[in-house]
């Protein structure tokens, strides 16, 4: 009598929905971390616009005549 092995699980080829999760996983995780990379090297170091009252009101306070360069 020849009694048959149980067949050698693979486990990637067997469930390829597993293995369809870790690929988008990775990637998705991967692409975070690039865009993460770019924002602390490219974006954050420009300069923030000065959003405090008092530079608001220079923002809004109508020009003097010594901007307008009006002569009299």
């Amino acid at each position: 009598m020849v009694v048959d092995s149980p067949p050698r699980r693979r486990p990637w080829r067997d469930k390829p929905l597993r293995k369809l999760v870790l690929e988008l996983s990775v990637i998705v995780v991967a692409k975070l971390a690039v865009l993460m990379l770019i924002w602390y090297v490219a974006i954050r170091p420009l300069p923030r616009a000065d959003v405090s009252p008092a530079g608001i009101g220079r923002v809004l306070a109508p020009a003097s005549a010594s901007t307008q360069g009006i002569q009299p």
